[in-house]
């Protein structure tokens, strides 16, 4: 009698971003092009998190803006990180302590791309959790595994820690953290981001432009993920790339960095600028470098696109992200740098988002 052959596992799907529908420039011209598509909503913020109490807490602001896919219920959920500066008040107590954020968004959808409504729609704070670390900045949200409704938050943590935090995300549950990755920055440490998979592997560049430099770590998909379910992402599975791991970091300037691949497979970074760089008012701009992973390296700067969000205070100047649909439509997004109390019905502090279009 012959065995049974073993059942074969299950294949994996590993999450990546889409590349976009045209090259970089040409989808970045056309959000500059449609800025009239841009829609708002609202975030709803906390009273602390305004710039409404004494002088010192203008240093305070909003630092790094995530947001998701669309998930199965047609909801997307936003990730804002705050900073809080202030030193100690009295002898003997702590200091400040930033935060992250997570808000459920259940409005209308262009596909993925939010849209407009009269009032805005506010999108209520579901989690709101304290760090140990004063300056939370850039923020990637990696989905989950399958394409199930989950995913990691990878936060680099500037001013305390000096390490890239990596939490668990589940729709409707608080966020976990999964672990802690270091790269050997001292003060004045990381505030820079790029991860995707390119190939078989995956690649986190962890920078500071207050030094000039990167990290490149890099992590086989099947031991990112080497259960392949909701939640066994393995931190530990990131080891530098190659045995010198550290890279020039060209980009200045920017307030968050995203790695993004164009329709003709090339590989870009994108740097969200403000000028001036903490003006809410500035002028926006997305700078681009090129990327290439064999070996690793970043281009000097090969061009600038000036975009344009709505009047009032988004831009670039605290935060800014990006998704790529699978139709290929980029959707570039920022925020207000303070919560204001100007939010509709039973919400009072609230941060507009803006999001806009290339097509």
């Amino acid at each position: 009698m012959c065995a049974e052959p073993a059942a074969r596992a299950a294949p994996c799907s590993y999450p990546q971003s889409h590349p976009t529908a045209h090259d970089i420039r040409s989808e970045l011209e056309a959000i500059a092009a449609n800025r009239r598509r841009c829609a708002s909503f609202y975030l709803d913020t906390v009273e602390g998190m305004s710039n409404d109490f004494v002088s010192s807490e203008g240093e305070d602001h909003h630092q790094g803006l995530a947001r998701t896919h669309r998930l199965s219920d047609d909801s997307v959920w936003f990730f804002l990180s705050h900073s809080e500066t202030d030193p100690a008040p009295l002898p003997g107590l702590p200091p400040d302590r930033g935060s992250i954020s997570q808000y459920r968004y259940h409005g209308p959808l262009d596909q993925e791309h939010v849209q407009q409504t009269s009032p805005l729609t506010v999108a209520p704070m579901k989690q709101l959790l304290l760090l140990e670390e004063q300056h939370p900045s850039d923020m990637v949200f990696l989905p989950e595994v399958n394409g199930l409704d989950g995913g990691y938050l990878f936060v680099t943590q500037e001013y305390v820690r000096h390490t890239v935090a990596v939490y668990h995300w589940r729709a409707g549950e608080k966020l976990e953290l999964q672990g802690e990755i270091w790269q050997g920055f001292p003060p004045g440490g990381p505030n820079l981001l790029l991860l995707d998979l390119v190939g078989d592997d995956y690649y986190l560049g962890i920078a500071s432009t207050n030094w000039g430099w990167g990290a490149l770590l890099a992590a086989r998909a099947r031991d990112l993920f080497p259960k392949c379910a909701p939640g066994r992402l393995d931190v530990d599975a990131f080891q530098p790339a190659a045995a010198q791991s550290m890279f020039p970091f060209p980009v200045q300037g920017a307030c968050q960095t995203k790695l993004i691949r164009d329709a003709t497979g090339a590989w870009y970074l994108l740097g969200f600028r403000s000028d001036p760089t903490d003006d809410p008012n500035g002028t926006d701009y997305v700078d681009v470098y090129g990327v290439r992973f064999s070996p690793f390296s970043i281009s000097h700067l090969l061009f600038s696109v000036h975009v344009f969000f709505k009047p009032g205070d988004t831009g670039f100047a605290s935060t800014g992200t990006h998704h790529v649909e699978p139709s290929g439509r980029l959707l570039l997004s920022s925020s207000y740098r303070w919560a204001e109390d100007e939010g509709p019905g039973d919400s009072s502090f609230v941060s507009r988002v803006d999001e806009c279009p290339s097509a």
